[in-house]
């Protein structure tokens, strides 16, 4: 046992699931400095560590939610919002100094055809014209598995969306890949809305695969969520200054050799992996999994918009290459990125935006591109990704015990990552000190 750690008084508070005192707490060894790990930090120091190492391969904080700088604007990729004033991560980043403001959250989604869409307000997910809200039985974990649930007059065009967005069978990935795809709850177009409304109160694979705009029946709980003042470069760089505030060593430009951390890091450490879980099924003697191999290319416009900012509109026509606009403020300008499956012509570009905005309100005004750029995105998990990362989970366990925290690679949504990491670190910082004390 490290002597430096002898007769800590570290304490677990109450109100974040403590139980009681410590007689000492481990050293933390975070790899990976994006948000889960930065969180990790803070969530392993509110727990009592106070011995804390957060290693980061890049020379910054923020990996994939940090973005790009240019002429001090944002050029954000993907669409990242945290949730209102009392939301347990914007509450945690408060804590150590982020400032956030909130806003009225505003988004839509259009389905059927580019040439004659259905625009659907307060919903980012698809609607679909349905015969019958009639569901089957799940019988798999597949996403065809999901999709094959619906009445085929909403699972044909489902199933079109995830073969032009991804380029796979939707037999080869996780149900679970719904959520990134945005079609874990269709709105049925066409079936009664009280019928509608009163299978999601009794039955929870209805609650769980449909879903009714806000508008139409009162739901406000999606009403306001929240982005850090002065944009997320300066969330990062005040994360960075809290971390560095309370005795986190950063190592930046570090990175962690998966055998040399499973070797030669002390068995007395808790390692919180927090970075792509993929270089550790080789150090584990594992095959690793082979992830949906989709490139997605983002480009970013200076725009003249009329209507509500930010805002988001997502594509489920399977037409076009645009799959998501974001409308936001950075550096003083109004930003437009598009997101798209394949690498379109710019003209051809400016007018699949338009076709996707013309059902909201406000009017556009393409300025300048300002960037663009081609990037794989580890998204959309397959089936035998979660079967493959369930065996290295199993092996860590059964190397390291609970003093190694896997940092909730499956999940995709942030609150269902911060608390998965929340309860494992719990779980550990608890173990580690029964076993001192023994």
């Amino acid at each position: 046992m490290r002597a430096e750690h002898h007769n800590r008084d570290a304490r677990f508070p109450d109100s974040f699931g403590g139980k009681g005192v410590a007689p000492f707490a481990p050293r933390v060894r975070i790899v990976g400095g994006g948000l889960t790990g930065i969180l990790a930090a803070f969530q392993a120091h509110r727990m009592g560590a106070r011995d804390i190492d957060l290693y980061e391969r890049l020379d910054r904080l923020g990996g994939i939610a940090q973005p790009e700088l240019r002429d001090g604007r944002e050029m954000r990729e993907g669409c990242i919002y945290f949730g209102p004033e009392g939301d347990p991560i914007r509450s945690l980043l408060e804590a150590h100094g982020v400032k956030f403001e909130e806003f009225d959250n505003t988004f839509g989604s259009v389905s059927g055809s580019l040439e004659n869409p259905t625009c659907l307000h307060d919903f980012g997910g698809p609607s679909m014209k349905a015969s019958s809200i009639k569901l089957g039985t799940l019988r798999g974990d597949s996403l065809a598995d999901r999709i094959g649930c619906f009445d085929a007059s909403i699972a044909e065009p489902l199933f079109r969306y995830v073969e032009w967005h991804v380029g796979c069978d939707p037999a080869s990935l996780h149900k679970d890949s719904a959520i990134p795809l945005a079609i874990n709850r269709v709105f049925p177009e066409g079936p009664d809305l009280d019928a509608l409304a009163k299978a999601k109160r009794t039955d929870d694979l209805a609650d769980e695969l449909f879903g009714i705009p806000r508008s139409l029946w009162g739901y406000s709980n999606n009403a306001k969520a929240s982005l850090p003042v002065g944009g997320f470069t300066e969330m990062f760089r005040q994360c960075r200054r809290a971390l560095k505030a309370i005795g986190v060593r950063i190592h930046e430009r570090r990175l962690a050799n998966p055998k040399k951390v499973l070797n030669e890091w002390s068995r007395e450490d808790l390692i919180v992996w927090a970075a792509s879980p993929m270089p550790l099924f080789k150090a584990m003697g594992l095959e690793a999994p082979r992830a949906p191999a989709r490139k997605f290319a983002t480009h970013a416009f200076k725009v003249d918009w009329t209507g509500p900012v930010p805002f988001y509109v997502q594509n489920f026509t399977a037409e076009g290459s645009c799959f998501r606009v974001y409308i936001y403020e950075s550096g003083g300008s109004t930003l437009l990125t598009a997101e798209c499956v394949t690498k379109p012509q710019e003209i051809d570009l400016h007018r699949e935006i338009h076709s996707l905005l013309r059902g909201f309100d406000g009017q556009l005004a393409i300025g300048d591109l300002l960037y663009r750029t081609v990037k794989p995105r580890w998204l959309y998990h397959s089936t035998d990704t979660i079967d493959k990362l369930g065996q290295l989970r199993a092996a860590l366990k059964a190397e390291r015990g609970d003093a190694f925290v896997a940092g909730a690679w499956e999940a995709y949504a942030k609150g269902e990552k911060f608390a998965e990491v929340e309860a494992d670190l719990q779980k550990a910082l608890e173990m580690q000190a029964i076993l001192a004390a023994l």
